[in-house]
């Protein structure tokens, strides 16, 4: 399985030709997709994919007319007619869960960790979702955090990530939840 990943800039009327060329030379598995609340916000989307395959040679195909992506600014350029979503994406797509309903001192916990994860990810030069997913950040604010154990259940947060932003995580919280 390949990935790919495409930075949609919401600023600029997005022109999905180059996006519907390449998905049509591969075969998807999973579609991930996210705002990212950055100075100039913009869309990260994770495509995990497969070449398509000829099945009587069982070879990848091989596009003549679509190059690889080398920059995912090739994306955002010059507004054209909307076309309707494929109905493939549709079908294979992972969309994300209805939001879940949080009370005053939940949402409080949630903002603060979202601000200390930008702001974290600004200061490390990395994309917010390689600190913590807002999934894992709306189980934190959801779940009874006492300690770097209590962090270990929350989904998408392994160790690494606890020994590395563990102490941070929760300070924010016994903070928030005084």
């Amino acid at each position: 399985m390949k990935c790919k990943v495409f930075k949609i800039h919401l600023q600029n009327d997005f022109d999905e030709t180059n996006l519907n060329k390449f998905l049509e030379t591969v075969t998807l598995n999973q579609v991930f997709a996210s705002i990212v609340n950055d100075e100039k916000p913009f869309w990260s989307m994770l495509v995990l994919y497969e070449d398509k395959m000829n099945s009587s040679a069982e070879k990848p195909l091989k596009s003549k007319t679509v190059e690889p992506f080398r920059n995912t600014d090739e994306l955002t350029s010059q507004p054209t007619e909307p076309i309707a979503p494929k109905k493939e994406i549709a079908a294979t797509a992972n969309f994300a869960p209805e939001p879940i309903k949080l009370t005053a001192e939940q949402e409080n916990s949630y903002n603060a960790l979202r601000t200390w994860r930008n702001e974290r990810a600004s200061r490390d030069g990395v994309p917010p979702y390689l600190i913590a997913h807002n999934d894992s950040l709306m189980q934190m604010a959801t779940m009874s955090i006492k300690d770097n154990e209590d962090l270990l259940q929350v989904k998408g947060l392994g160790e690494k990530r606890v020994q590395k932003y563990g102490d941070e995580i929760l300070r924010i919280l016994n903070v928030v939840q005084e």
